[in-house]
């Protein structure tokens, strides 16, 4: 009885630690917490009403996507593609080639203005938006320090990161592992720049890849900052007006505070096509030059610390199987390499994607639930290997 009493003693000790440490937490940040209980479940993209506040980045819609038929591209194809797309419970599936969209598919319950969480797919945009800010003279060099624009890193080793450092995923910075308290204040908590700001430097810059949320919030901050004005109206005026997309929104970390640039760009299937057909048009919507082109080929160009990534924006050669987000977190998964040796793609958690080659004039979307066993290679492998050589459409 002595040592079930004891233990009776232990366990309540040790719960009511837990809850003293809870409550800790909690009181530093409740979003945190609200948000675990009320956002969106595990992997569901189309909940993103869950996630307030919002704030809206105007855009100007344009019906100017050509419809043709799926002649180009082998039935048979499209059919393997629809077959994983279905498979892995998809939202959407858009397969745009040779300047028309040629296939387009939503699944029951969806549409083409159904809106999805893009997840790290943002990062991308956040990427193009910084090639206009430079073009402006709004920054004037990704070589400049982060630290020009962020006071809170002048006085210590930080001082040393580049943009370009971020930009590539190597700034040094510390990568706070999802789970831990510093990575769920970056993914749901309400005081985003005091904490990116806060983490140290543990690795010289350039010096090594690390995937992190961390760094492109940083870069969202730093457009912030040196543009003055809020992201979202930045993002709206120098870029997604001009995509001929509708108006879609970013999640902020509180009411009127900062915008998670990171990641949670809710638009729909057919505004992210247009952001694909953008980077393949270098920068022009149109007979407008919106980014320079000098810009859309920096960031298809391979960072030294690592050959699968550019500026924000993943490359499919060289060959592999495998790539590393970072030493804290599983590794994107292809059965294959790439059938297109230009490949680039924009990846959001769990199989959002943006496949494009721009040699054959190519745009795949695949919007829809966010899984850990996606893989990369079966959906554009299957349309590179059907499409039709010229003269052959049916």
């Amino acid at each position: 009885m002595k040592i079930l009493k004891f233990i009776g003693k232990v366990l309540l000790a040790l719960l009511a630690l837990l809850i003293a440490v809870i409550l800790f937490y909690y009181a530093r940040d409740p979003a945190v917490f609200r948000r675990m209980l009320a956002g969106p479940g595990m992997g569901v993209v189309t909940e993103t009403v869950k996630n307030s506040p919002q704030e809206a980045v105007k855009g100007t819609p344009v019906d100017d996507l050509l419809l043709a038929p799926a002649d180009t591209i082998e039935p048979a194809a499209l059919a393997a593609a629809e077959a994983y797309a279905t498979k892995t419970n998809s939202v959407a599936l858009l397969v745009y080639h040779k300047g028309a969209l040629r296939y387009e598919k939503y699944w029951p319950g969806f549409d083409r203005d159904t809106i999805t969480d893009p997840f790290s797919a943002h990062k991308t945009v956040m990427g193009l938006l910084m090639g206009a800010a430079i073009a402006d003279g709004v920054i004037k060099s990704i070589d400049e320090p982060a630290a020009t624009y962020l006071p809170e890193w002048a006085n210590d080793a930080r001082n040393k990161i580049r943009i370009r450092d971020l930009l590539q995923m190597s700034s040094g910075l510390e990568t706070p592992p999802f789970g831990t308290w510093t990575g769920l204040r970056v993914t749901l908590g309400s005081e985003l720049e005091e904490t990116v700001l806060a983490l140290p430097s543990v690795k010289p810059p350039g010096s090594d890849f690390q995937y992190s949320n961390a760094n492109s919030q940083v870069l969202g901050i730093i457009l912030q900052r040196a543009s003055g004005k809020r992201y979202a109206e930045y993002l709206s005026e120098r870029l997604w007006s001009r995509l001929g997309v509708p108006t879609a929104h970013v999640w902020l970390d509180r009411e009127g505070g900062m915008a998670r640039t990171f990641c949670c760009l809710y638009t729909n299937a057919r505004s992210w096509l247009k952001v694909g057909r953008f980077i393949v048009d270098q920068g022009r919507v149109g007979a407008e030059q919106v980014v320079p082109a000098e810009w859309i080929s920096a960031m298809a160009t391979p960072a030294p610390t690592n050959p699968n990534y550019g500026l924000q924006l993943w490359i499919g050669s060289p060959a592999g199987k495998e790539r590393k987000y970072n030493d804290k977190t599983v590794k994107a998964f292809h059965s294959e390499p790439f059938a297109a040796d230009d490949m680039i793609y924009i990846d959001g958690f769990g199989g959002q994607r943006v496949y494009m080659v721009p040699s054959q004039e190519l745009i795949i979307v695949r919007t829809g639930e966010a899984r850990f066993d996606w893989d990369d290679a079966i959906i554009p492998n299957a349309i590179l290997r059907g499409i039709r050589p010229v003269g052959d459409a049916q």
